[in-house]
């Protein structure tokens, strides 16, 4: 079944949704243990497990859901692919980064690394949204330029 451009747009937004849900958890995990919270540590883990998870299918759901739309959208659809591509790969190698650090050693290290993240992905889903996802780019309806200037 091949969904619609506007079906597209909405599930994509739908996963933001659930991931931006998960960065404020990670976020929370992150004061405590900042603050020393017991468990911290463990709750910190369990989140990072739960967004890599997520943010892996997400990734993969655009290639396969969003790029097919994006590329015969309008002229630039062929650049905006290659933009969200080069995005992914960035995406990608900040995650395995993120996957490397050891939480229980430096916290300070480790809670400045994870925000940074975490800014850079919220930044990176607010451009999408913007120039990718906007109603003005996935829509529905085909316009047609009358070319006729009689």
């Amino acid at each position: 079944m091949e969904l619609s451009a506007s079906q597209v747009r909405s599930l994509i937004l739908d996963e933001h949704t659930v991931l931006r849900d998960i960065l404020e958890e990670i976020e929370q995990a992150l004061g405590e243990l900042t603050r020393r919270v017991p468990g911290a540590i463990g709750r910190l883990r369990a989140s990072l497990r739960t967004f890599h998870d997520a943010f892996e299918r997400h990734l993969r759901h655009e290639e396969t859901v969003l790029r097919p739309v994006l590329a015969d959208v309008d002229a630039w659809g062929p650049a905006r692919v290659e933009s969200m591509d080069e995005e992914h790969r960035a995406q990608r190698a900040a995650l395995a980064e993120l996957t490397r650090l050891s939480l229980d050693e430096d916290v300070d290290v480790t809670v400045q690394s994870i925000e940074r993240f975490i800014r850079s992905l919220r930044a990176d889903m607010d451009g999408e949204e913007k120039h990718a996802l906007s109603e003005e780019v996935l829509r529905d309806d085909f316009i047609v330029i009358d070319t006729f200037m009689g």
